[in-house]
């Protein structure tokens, strides 16, 4: 628990950039959000060729407020489940995500929402996009085959952040 209010603190203090290139996770109408992901990404336009393909860590991960919040966050999935191996986590803010499936995630991931909030559940459905089954996030861990199963956030209200630990492809 002390650990899970170290994370939400320093995610609370935190001056959060707006992304616009997950588009599969933006809403009808909606343009970006406030979120990024620390750890390895993948390498596209001109340095995809330049780097075969391959992933690099994030410029975030490399400044030194991201750099602490990157370590307390991989601690508290630690603290859960120590032989998890993950490349990444996304961080989000506030974001009621549609419904999608991972396409740079391979494999399973872990998730958990933190904060003051209300509903926003993780919807999970069936690999034909049916039967959703809804998940409790909230200072919860849970584990789950996003690049799989199609998936979503219900509806919330108040301050919640979501944090997705996963491995690239």
């Amino acid at each position: 628990m002390r650990q899970r209010n170290l994370v939400l603190g320093m995610l609370r203090d935190l001056k959060w950039p707006r992304s616009v290139s997950r588009k599969n996770v933006l809403r009808k109408g909606q343009t970006g959000y406030e979120g990024f992901v620390l750890g390895r990404v993948g390498v596209w336009g001109h340095l995809h060729r330049k780097y075969g393909g391959r992933t690099t860590l994030s410029i975030k991960t490399k400044e030194p407020k991201y750099k602490e919040l990157f370590r307390e966050t991989k601690k508290l999935l630690r603290q859960h489940d120590g032989g998890f191996n993950f490349t990444s986590i996304q961080y989000n803010k506030n974001h009621r995500s549609a419904k999608h499936i991972d396409g740079k995630n391979t494999g399973i991931s872990y998730i958990i929402g933190l904060g003051n909030y209300t509903g926003g559940d993780l919807i999970v459905y069936d690999e034909d996009g049916k039967n959703p089954v809804y998940h409790n996030i909230k200072n919860r861990f849970y584990k789950f085959n996003g690049s799989k199963y199609p998936h979503e956030t219900a509806p919330f209200q108040g301050e919640r952040y979501s944090l997705v630990f996963y491995s690239t492809n």
